[in-house]
C-alpha cells in the first residue's frame, strides 16, 4: 500500500497523466490550482511552468473535462474543481476493473472452502442472488431498506420459508411495539421485523452458507468488502446470531405483529416454533394440535422422524432451555410415550430437532354433514351478518367466578409434573390404601381463572360479536377484577357477591364445587330492592333482546318473569323483540315449582316471543313432566316438537353433543353439531348456542339460518375455549364447509 507522505508533486502529476488521461501541461495547470487556488491565466502561467500562450488553450480542455472553471471577475479567473468530485469517476472505473478482476481470479469453487472476501458491489450481487435462488427451506435476511431494494427480486422468486429484519429505520417508521414498513417489503417475506439500529447486511440460507456485508462508511475500502461464508459451522452460528440475539429485540410490523401464524408450518429453529405456539394455543387447544420432528436421537446420535400428539412446551426468556412434549410411538413400541425435542445443541432433550413441522390434527368436512345441515349452513352463509352485532342485550342474573384445576399426579421437577387425566384414574387413586390414618392429600394448580354463568358467558360472546350487553347480576360489590377486567364497569350491575366454582377439569368430564350463592335467595322483591323499577325500565328499553339465566338457582325466576311482563313492559316506549330462558340442569327443581315456572313462561310469550334454550339432560326431565312415552323411542326432533306445543311458547332449542334442534311454530328444524378433533372445551355449551341464536334473531335471519350461527359459535367456543368476532365465526363456517360445498 502506498504512503501518502511518499508521495510528492511529480509522482502526483504522473499519476494523472497516467490514470485521468491528462496530458503534462494539463497536469501542471490543475495541480497549481489545486495548490494556489483561483488565479489569472498570467499567474497561472508563472506557478505552472507553462508558457501563457498555452495556458488558454489547456484551461479550455480542463474545463470541458469538469476540472476547472472560470469565473465572471476581469480578468478571468480559473479555479480547480474539488478533487474528489473529478476522481470519483476514475475510481468507480478502476474498482470495476478490480472486480472484473476479481471474478476471473476467484470462482465459487475456489471459496467454497470457508471465507472468501469480495470487494466489488456486482460480485456481491451476484453470490447473493445465487443463495437466495439455491435456497431450498429456509432465508434468514438482516438488511437496511436501501440494499432490500437491491435484493427484493430475488427474494421474491424464493420457494423457502423466509424471516426479514429491516435495519436503519427511522424514529417516524417506529409505533409503540411495531414498525411501519411498505407493503412491498412486508408482503415478501413469511416473518417481518424491523429496528433503529444500523446493521451490517447478513443473510444465512438453510443454515449452512452466509454472506457479511458490513455497512458502508465514507470512503473505507473495507466498507465496500463481502464475506461470503461457506463453512457450515460459521452459517450456523451465523444464523443463531439472528434468531437468538437480533429477532427477539426487533419489533414486528405492523401487518405482522398480531396475526395467528396459520397451519401447516415449519420450523427449522425451534424458538421461532415456540414463539409461534404461545400466539397459536391462545385461541386452539395443544389437545389440537401435532408435530412431526425431524433429527438426532441424543442417545443414540442416529437421524429419527416422529410423528405425534402435542402435549406441552417450554421456553423462557431467562432460560437458555426449550423445548417441546410429544406424544409419540416409537418404532417397536406398542405403548405411546412422552418425549421432550429441543434445540441443535441440546443434550438434555431425548431428540435434537432440525426441522420441526407443526399441524392442526385432521377434521370431518362437509362430506360428513348431513343434507339438513347442509343447507342450513347454506342459508346461513347466504344471510350472514355483513356488520358486527351494534345492539344493546340485557343479560341476568346470576354472576360466577370459575377456577379451573387440575390435580398433579406426579411432580417432575419445579417446572414439569404429570397430571391425574382421567376421572377414572382419579377414582382409583383415591381408592388405594392409605398409610396415614385414611387421609389422601392431593397437589392441586389453578390453571384459569376468569368470570363463570350464562351472564358473563353469553355477555363475553355478544361483547366479542360487537354488541353492547347491560349486565345485570352477581358480580361483586365492589366489583370483582374478574369482571372488570372483561367487561366496561359501567356495562355491569351489581346485585351482591359472586358465587365461586371450583371445577377440576379431565379428559372424560368435570368435578365442579360451588359455594352456596346469594343468587339462591334472588325474587322479584329483592331485584327491585338492588335495581329501582324505573331503572330496570330504562335499562330493558330500547334493548333488541333480553336473556336470563341461572334458572335453576334462583327460587324466584318465575316472579321475575312476571314482573317483566306486568311491570316492565307496559312502561316500555321500544321494548326487546325477544327473550331467552337459558338452563342447564332442570333436574335440580321439583315438580311442582317447575310447572309454576314454566306457566310464568308461558305466560311471559303472551306478551313477547320467549326462546328456550335447554340441553339433553333437561329436555328428558321436560318428557317426563308433559309427554307420555309409552315405550315410544322418539327423535331429538320429534321431542323438541312435541315439547315446544305443550309448553306453548314460541321457540323450543334443544342442543346435545352431536345435534341440536329449532322447533317453531310447529316446525322443526336439526342440525349437526360441528365436528371437531380434541376440543379445548368439552360438553354442551348453552350459553354460547344462545349468543349465535341471539345474533341470527337480531339481524333478523331465518330459523335455519339462525339455529346454524348458533351451532357453528357454539362450536367454535368449544375448539378455542373464547368466543370468535363476526369475521372469526364466518371464517369457522367456511373452513369446515367450504362454499361449494354448501
Amino acid at each position: 500500500m502506498v504512503n501518502p507522505d511518499d508521495v510528492n508533486e511529480a509522482d502526483t502529476r504522473a499519476l494523472l497523466q497516467q490514470n485521468a488521461n491528462l496530458s503534462k501541461y494539463e497536469s501542471q495547470v490543475y495541480l497549481a490550482l489545486v495548490k494556489e487556488g483561483k488565479q489569472t491565466m498570467k499567474e497561472l502561467a508563472d506557478e505552472s511552468g507553462v508558457p501563457k500562450q498555452r495556458v488558454y488553450d489547456v484551461i479550455e480542455t480542463l474545463r470541458n473535462r469538469s476540472f476547472v472553471e472560470l469565473d465572471e471577475s476581469y480578468p478571468k479567473q480559473a479555479y480547480a474543481i474539488e478533487p474528489s468530485k473529478v476522481l470519483d469517476p476514475v475510481q468507480e472505473r478502476i474498482e470495476a476493473v478490480e472486480g472484473y478482476l476479481e471474478e476471473l481470479h476467484q470462482s465459487i469453487t475456489d471459496v467454497d472452502g470457508g471465507v472468501a472476501q469480495f470487494r466489488s458491489r456486482s460480485t456481491i450481487s451476484k453470490y447473493v442472488s445465487e443463495m437466495l435462488t439455491g435456497a431450498e427451506r429456509t432465508v434468514y435476511l438482516m438488511t437496511s431498506l436501501r440494499r432490500f431494494n437491491d435484493v427484493e427480486e430475488a427474494l421474491r422468486e424464493v420457494d423457502a420459508q423466509i424471516r426479514l429484519v429491516i435495519t436503519d429505520l427511522d424514529a417516524s417508521d417506529i409505533t409503540g411495539e411495531s414498525v411501519s414498513l411498505p407493503n412491498h417489503v412486508t408482503d415478501v417475506a413469511d416473518y417481518v421485523r424491523g429496528t433503529a439500529r444500523r446493521e451490517p447486511f447478513v443473510l444465512v440460507t438453510d443454515r449452512q452458507s452466509g454472506f457479511f456485508w458490513p455497512t458502508t462508511s465514507g470512503r473505507s475500502r473495507q466498507a465496500h468488502s463481502g464475506f461470503y461464508i461457506t463453512d457450515q459451522e460459521l452459517a450456523f452460528l451465523l444464523d443463531r446470531f439472528l434468531a437468538d440475539t437480533v429477532w427477539p429485540l426487533c419489533l414486528s410490523a405492523e401487518s405482522d405483529g398480531e396475526k395467528t401464524p396459520s397451519l401447516p408450518q415449519s420450523y427449522y429453529r425451534i424458538r421461532n416454533c415456540l414463539d409461534d405456539l404461545d400466539k397459536i394455543t391462545e385461541n386452539t387447544p395443544i389437545e389440537a394440535l401435532t408435530v412431526t420432528v425431524e433429527g438426532i436421537d441424543t442417545i443414540t446420535e442416529e437421524g429419527i422422524r416422529r410423528h405425534g400428539r402435542l402435549r406441552g412446551f417450554y421456553h423462557s426468556r431467562f432460560d437458555d432451555r426449550a423445548f417441546l412434549e410429544v406424544e409419540v410411538v416409537e418404532p417397536g413400541d406398542h405403548e405411546p410415550r412422552i418425549v421432550t425435542v429441543g434445540d441443535w445443541d441440546s443434550q438434555e432433550e431425548d431428540y435434537r430437532a432440525e426441522v420441526i413441522e407443526l399441524r392442526r390434527k385432521e377434521e370431518r368436512g362437509a362430506e360428513l354433514l348431513d343434507k339438513e345441515t347442509r343447507e342450513h349452513v347454506k342459508a346461513c352463509r347466504e344471510q350472514f351478518p355483513d356488520a358486527p352485532l351494534d345492539a344493546s342485550v340485557l343479560v341476568g342474573f346470576d354472576g360466577y367466578i370459575d377456577s379451573r384445576r387440575s390435580l398433579v399426579e406426579e411432580r417432575k421437577s419445579p417446572r414439569m409434573h404429570e397430571e391425574i387425566e382421567t376421572i377414572s384414574s382419579l377414582r382409583e387413586t383415591i381408592g388405594k390404601p392409605t398409610t396415614n390414618g385414611g387421609t389422601i392429600q392431593f397437589e392441586w394448580l389453578e390453571t384459569e381463572r376468569g368470570p363463570g354463568g350464562h351472564t358473563a358467558h353469553l355477555g363475553q360472546s355478544l361483547q366479542k360479536l360487537g354488541g353492547s350487553p347491560e349486565l345485570v347480576g352477581y358480580f361483586g360489590q365492589p366489583i370483582c377484577e374478574e369482571f372488570s377486567d372483561t367487561f366496561k364497569e359501567d356495562a355491569l350491575l351489581s346485585l351482591d357477591q359472586p358465587t365461586v366454582t371450583e371445577f377440576l377439569e379431565f379428559e372424560d368430564g368435570k368435578i365442579m364445587f360451588t359455594d352456596a350463592g346469594s343468587n339462591r335467595t334472588l325474587d322479584w322483591e329483592l331485584l327491585l330492592e338492588s335495581v329501582p323499577l324505573e331503572d330496570l325500565v330504562e335499562l330493558i328499553d330500547d334493548t333488541a333482546l333480553v336473556s336470563t339465566g341461572g334458572w335453576p338457582l334462583i327460587p324466584g325466576v318465575s316472579e321475575i318473569w312476571e314482573g317483566l311482563r306486568n311491570e316492565i313492559y307496559p312502561r316500555l316506549s321500544s321494548p326487546p323483540n325477544d327473550i331467552f330462558a337459558c338452563t342447564d340442569n332442570l333436574n335440580r327443581i321439583k315438580e311442582t315449582r317447575l310447572r309454576s315456572d314454566l306457566e310464568s313462561l308461558r305466560s311471559l310469550d303472551e306478551r313477547v316471543p320467549v326462546t328456550l334454550v335447554t340441553n339433553e339432560m333437561s329436555s328428558k326431565r321436560l318428557q317426563e313432566l308433559y309427554l307420555d312415552s309409552k315405550g315410544e323411542q322418539r327423535s331429538l326432533s320429534r321431542i323438541a316438537y312435541l315439547l315446544q306445543g305443550e309448553l306453548g311458547i314460541t321457540r323450543l332449542v334443544i342442543t346435545t353433543e352431536d345435534e341440536s334442534v329449532l322447533a317453531v311454530d310447529r316446525e322443526v328444524h336439526r342440525m349437526q353439531s360441528v365436528p371437531l378433533v380434541d376440543p379445548a372445551e368439552g360438553g354442551v355449551v348453552e350459553d354460547h348456542l344462545a349468543a349465535g341464536l341471539a345474533l341470527g334473531r337480531i339481524k333478523g335471519l331465518d330459523d335455519g339460518a339462525t339455529l346454524a350461527l348458533g351451532v357453528f359459535l357454539g362450536g367454535y367456543y368449544k375448539r378455542h375455549r373464547t368466543p370468535p368476532t363476526i369475521d372469526e365465526l364466518r371464517s369457522f363456517l367456511d373452513e369446515f364447509v367450504p362454499e361449494e360445498s354448501a
